[in-house]
């Protein structure tokens, strides 16, 4: 083989693979546009729209506000309500705490340092910082609220219970992986490679971003991607561009011509090869998704078990960030609502063992259980931890104690003079 057909070869390769990663990160409603716009350039390519099958139950709209009404629409909502009870100690920590969110940018992070804060608002630097690791703590995901990176990894970590001083040398000289990569990190920590690696991996499954998932919601009001219908015991899905987009190469289409034409039929087969392959990930995907979260469906998010990208790569067979770039912007319709894809990856609870319940699970749980208990008697963390014990969900009572203030609900103390 002449060096010249290796060059042609290996450009070809990485225009396929570019067509790949890049059809890959489209949302239903992005392809179809890429793909109208990609036919009018490219007269090799042809795309038939089929007639579209109508929201069943009337229309998206409809779905959301009567599935979502309850539901926070923007970060800044999300934040106030779980801090409502916090804010209701009194006129000066409410100032405080609004202050606070004020300054929250759409990635979760505080745009202002503390100190310019608590100049602002002629406060003492002590006081706003011990108010911020109080709400911090307070509002979930974790990371919310956090001053930088290294403060927003910080705290993902101590809510998974990963926190320990090996974590803190990383993340106090990451900058030297950038630069220097791992060997300049490990004489930067003065840890060995095999810590470093592990802590790393921990780094790169968090979210540097955590208040940005709030950013989409304004994508629910789009058609969802893939519909999940009930037949017999199970649920099928229904994937959107399967029945609204066809794309085809025309037979008779041919390379002995102009290089323009043999460079419009290269680009129309690389993009119906990248199409194939996306829906055959995105078909197993959302198969694994389905087996493992069903009883969603039919239960709402009580019933969400643990389910990671990392686990949905094994089940498949498909590497880790191809699952996460088929997930990204991923809706799905069933019969609770439109959701985002990612909602049904539930991490456990935090400090539970590797078969332990799904966060969601013991949230939706334990606030059932504090809104049936006796208004003069309350439940104590204790108790609430037994309840949800004697239900099989093993939890501490300190993780009950973290999750009932992600919840919005005052110590039994409290509650029981409220009464």
């Amino acid at each position: 083989m002449s060096p010249s057909t290796r060059l042609q070869v290996s450009q070809s390769q990485v225009f396929r693979m570019g067509h790949v990663i890049s059809v890959l990160q489209l949302s239903g409603e992005e392809l179809d546009e890429h793909l109208l716009q990609t036919a009018q350039s490219n007269p090799l390519l042809v795309v038939r729209r089929r007639r579209q099958t109508a929201i069943r139950a009337g229309s998206a709209h409809d779905l959301i506000d009567s599935t979502f009404a309850d539901r926070p629409t923007s970060l800044y909502d999300h934040v106030l309500r779980e801090l409502a009870g916090l804010a209701g100690r009194g006129a000066a920590m409410e100032r405080l705490i609004l202050a606070l969110v004020e300054e929250l940018e759409p990635s979760g992070w505080l745009g202002r340092p503390v100190p310019q804060i608590a100049e602002t608002l002629g406060l003492s630097v002590q006081l706003v910082e011990s108010a911020l690791d109080l709400v911090q703590r307070r509002v979930s995901p974790a990371g919310i609220f956090a001053r930088d990176l290294r403060d927003c990894l910080r705290l993902q970590l101590e809510d998974q219970g990963l926190w320990d001083d090996a974590a803190g040398r990383v993340l106090a000289h990451l900058e030297v992986l950038g630069t220097g990569g791992a060997e300049a990190l490990e004489r930067a920590t003065g840890l060995d490679a095999a810590t470093i690696a592990t802590r790393l991996h921990r780094l790169r499954r968090l979210d540097p971003k955590p208040g940005s998932q709030f950013a989409t919601d304004l994508t629910l009001m789009r058609e969802a991607d893939v519909r999940i219908e009930a037949r017999g015991d199970g649920w099928v899905p229904i994937f959107r561009t399967s029945f609204e987009t066809v794309v085809a190469v025309p037979p008779g289409a041919s390379g002995d011509s102009s290089p323009e034409m043999r460079r419009a039929l290269g680009e129309a087969r690389a993009l119906k090869q990248a199409l194939d392959l996306r829906q055959g990930a995105l078909k197993q995907i959302v198969q694994v998704m389905i087996e493992v979260q069903g009883a969603f469906f039919r239960d709402g998010p009580e019933a969400l078990q643990p389910l990671t990208q990392a686990m949905i790569a094994a089940k498949t067979g498909f590497h880790l960030s191809t699952v996460s770039r088929v997930l990204n912007g991923l809706l799905i319709e069933g019969p609770n609502g439109i959701i985002p894809a990612r909602t049904l990856c539930a991490r456990r609870s935090a400090l539970c063992s590797t078969d332990g319940p799904s966060k969601p699970k013991v949230l939706a749980r334990l606030r059932a259980l504090l809104l049936a208990e006796c208004a003069s008697h309350p439940l104590s963390d204790v108790q609430l931890s037994d309840a949800l014990r004697a239900e099989g969900l093993a939890v501490s009572r300190r993780v009950v104690a973290r999750y009932r203030h992600e919840l919005g609900f005052a110590p039994a103390s409290q509650r029981r003079l409220r009464a």
